[in-house]
């Protein structure tokens, strides 16, 4: 995955319109744990599938989704 689209997707957990430690406990994780999946500087760290879907249906944040499309080539529309 491309350090924009990590970068995104740590930025929406970090800064999004949900807490951290609220959106942590909907995706059933401690906020010490999301934080590390997230974090791009970590190389240890994975973020999974599942968990990403949850934050973005969570927060309604779909930049990360966006980046992923256009590496892909692929164009989004949203009805």
């Amino acid at each position: 995955m491309s350090e924009k689209i990590e970068r995104a997707i740590q930025d929406l957990v970090v800064n999004g319109p949900v807490p951290v430690e609220v959106l942590a406990e909907k995706v059933g994780k401690s906020a010490k744990t999301l934080l590390r999946e997230v974090n791009p500087d970590d190389p240890k760290a994975k973020l999974g599938a599942e968990t990403l879907m949850e934050i973005m249906r969570i927060t309604g944040g779909v930049e990360p989704l966006k980046l992923m499309a256009e590496e892909l080539d692929f164009t989004l529309e949203f009805e």
